[in-house]
């Protein structure tokens, strides 16, 4: 076989591998054995104020919403830091352009 053939079936199996390990992870524990308790698990908001607070209470209220908007603000800020740092490096005189990949 060639290298190609031999990357694309190492690919594949790797794949099938993946996607069948969480399977056999969740029957690793079907035994019957004991069942986790529930974790609800709330931030003491006596002493928070502000922004703390704010994230504090999403997360006791609905964990789904916290991480969505967790999720969401960790985009914006990756791209606000990305766009600076971009502008910065033009402005020292460095190029910032996609690079072009050659096989």
């Amino acid at each position: 076989m060639e290298v190609t053939a031999v990357k694309k079936l190492s690919a594949v199996i790797v794949n099938l591998f993946l996607l069948t390990m969480p399977w056999t992870l969740a029957w690793a524990g079907a035994d019957g054995g004991e069942k986790a308790e529930s974790l609800q698990k709330k931030v003491n908001l006596t002493s928070l104020g502000g922004i703390n607070y704010c994230f504090a209470a999403w997360y006791n209220d609905n964990i789904w919403l916290y991480a969505i908007i967790v999720t969401v603000l960790m985009a914006l800020l990756g791209g606000i830091i990305a766009l600076v740092t971009d502008v910065i490096l033009k402005n020292i005189g460095m190029e910032v352009n996609k690079i072009e990949h050659h096989e």
